[in-house]
C-alpha cells in the first residue's frame, strides 16, 4: 500500500473541520471559527499585541486587522494603548467576549468527543501525538533542504 498523501489528507480535514465549525459558531453564536479562534487566544493572552495575536492565528497584518474591526464591531474585543509601548495597541476580550468564550466551552468538547467518538483510548492518543509531531516538524521544516523532482538538490544550492 502506498504512504498516504499526508499533506493533502491534513489540508483536506483542516478544511472540514473548519467549514463544519463555521457552521455550527455562526449558528449558535454569531462568530465564524477565526473569530473563535481569537476569542480563544485572547482568553489566555488578554492585553496582547495584533501582532502576536495575528502569528498565532496565522494570520497576516491585513487580515487580522479586519478581524479585530469586525470584532470590535460586534462588541467582543477592544483595542487599548499598550503599557509598555505608547505606538503599540493591546487587544483585549470586552465582557460580551468573554462569555462567549465560556458559553462555547461545552461544544468544543462536544465536538472533539464526535471527532473522536469510535476510537479507542489509545487510538485517540496516538492521534493527538501524530498531529503534534507533524506540528513539530512543519515548524522546523527547511525548505532549503528540499531536493526537485529528481531526487538532485537544485543547482542553485549545489556545493562544489
Amino acid at each position: 500500500m502506498a504512504d498516504p498523501k499526508i499533506f493533502h489528507l491534513l489540508h483536506m480535514s483542516h478544511r472540514a473541520v473548519f467549514r463544519a465549525a463555521d457552521r455550527v459558531l455562526t449558528a449558535r453564536f454569531g462568530v465564524t471559527a477565526g473569530q473563535h479562534g481569537l476569542l480563544l487566544y485572547l482568553s489566555r493572552n488578554d492585553g496582547a499585541a495584533q501582532g502576536a495575536a495575528a502569528q498565532a492565528l496565522g494570520l497576516k497584518g491585513a487580515s487580522m486587522s479586519g478581524l479585530v474591526d469586525r470584532m470590535e464591531a460586534k462588541g467582543l474585543v477592544e483595542r487599548r494603548p499598550s503599557e509598555t509601548d505608547k505606538r503599540a495597541y493591546g487587544l483585549h476580550l470586552t465582557a460580551e467576549g468573554a462569555a462567549l468564550v465560556e458559553a462555547t466551552g461545552p461544544l468544543i468538547k462536544e465536538t472533539n468527543a464526535q471527532l473522536l467518538a469510535g476510537y479507542s483510548a489509545e487510538d485517540r492518543a496516538r492521534i493527538g501525538t501524530f498531529l503534534e509531531d507533524v506540528i513539530r516538524r512543519a515548524d522546523a521544516f527547511d525548505a532549503e533542504a528540499l531536493h526537485d523532482d529528481t531526487g538532485e538538490q537544485p543547482a542553485n544550492q549545489k556545493r562544489g
